[in-house]
């Protein structure tokens, strides 16, 4: 898998765009069960809705689908598993698998509390031409499109990552009535597939359930202080903050990595 920056392209003759949507934010993650998940789902319909995505989407749950980036001494995993304060991922994330749904190549920060996402949207054909040579393709320096792509190729070089896995699961999204920045989203059904060519179908490959998750992951997502009924719901739930990272489950429940985490990390 050649991660060399090499091969180039003139960002300005692809459809590349920017997800303007992404802001920085805090994000909190809670194991619930499913009965608790319906009672909050009740309990947040005077304050949210579906989102579009899971307004049209069947049962309100839409696919997701990422293949993420690692090095051989698994070097992400570690950061996440040791709760460095400071620390990125590197992943292609896919919604469907047609030649109109793209590619979204991201990076994602985080800084102490605050997530950032630095995400570009490429189409299909692009997004599996720069995942089959990965190469860094010129871009003009004043490009938004541009610095997100060089920024993900880089980090990626700079790191010797390669693709790992893809971590799969179903999402349930609310976003606020009144348009303020929160996002309150419900994940089930995680699956994971070995990924060492870099495939990104969401459907093609040896999915296995990860049998730690027989919960729902609640998270809930917003930009500043969160608003009052935010935190009532925190309240009335005796929600408690915990360290729920989908990629993680899914290396520990692949037998290729068992060797390297536990000599590097102490763990399975």
């Amino acid at each position: 898998f050649d991660i060399k920056l090499r091969v180039k392209l003139n960002l300005k003759e692809q459809k590349v765009v920017v997800d303007r949507t992404l802001v920085s934010r805090y994000e909190r993650k809670y194991w619930i069960s499913d009965s608790v998940a319906n009672q909050i789902r009740h309990w947040i319909s005077t304050y949210m809705q579906h989102d579009p995505f899971s307004h049209k989407a069947q049962n309100n749950r839409y696919l997701i689908s990422s293949l993420y980036f690692d090095n051989k001494d698994m070097f992400f995993y570690g950061q996440t598993k040791n709760a460095e304060k400071n620390r990125y991922k590197i992943r292609v994330r896919a919604y469907g698998d047609s030649d109109n749904d793209p590619l979204f190549f991201e990076v994602k920060k985080k800084m102490d509390q605050i997530v950032r996402k630095d995400r570009v949207l490429i189409n299909r054909a692009e997004g599996l031409s720069i995942l089959n040579n990965m190469s860094l393709r010129d871009a003009s320096s004043d490009s938004v499109a541009s610095h997100a792509l060089n920024n993900f190729i880089k980090l990626t070089a700079d790191s010797y990552a390669e693709p790992k896995l893809r971590v799969r699961y179903e999402r349930e999204a609310f976003e606020s009535r009144s348009f303020d920045p929160v996002r309150v989203t419900f994940d089930t059904s995680l699956q994971t597939a070995s990924s060492p060519n870099g495939e990104v179908s969401t459907q093609n490959g040896d999915w296995v359930k990860v049998p730690a998750l027989n919960k729902t992951i609640l998270e809930v997502k917003y930009s500043g202080s969160p608003p009052p009924w935010i935190r009532q719901m925190l309240t009335e739930f005796k929600l408690v903050n915990e360290s729920v990272p989908k990629y993680i489950l899914c290396v520990e429940n692949d037998s290729r990595f068992s060797n390297t985490i536990q000599s590097r990390y102490g763990t399975i």
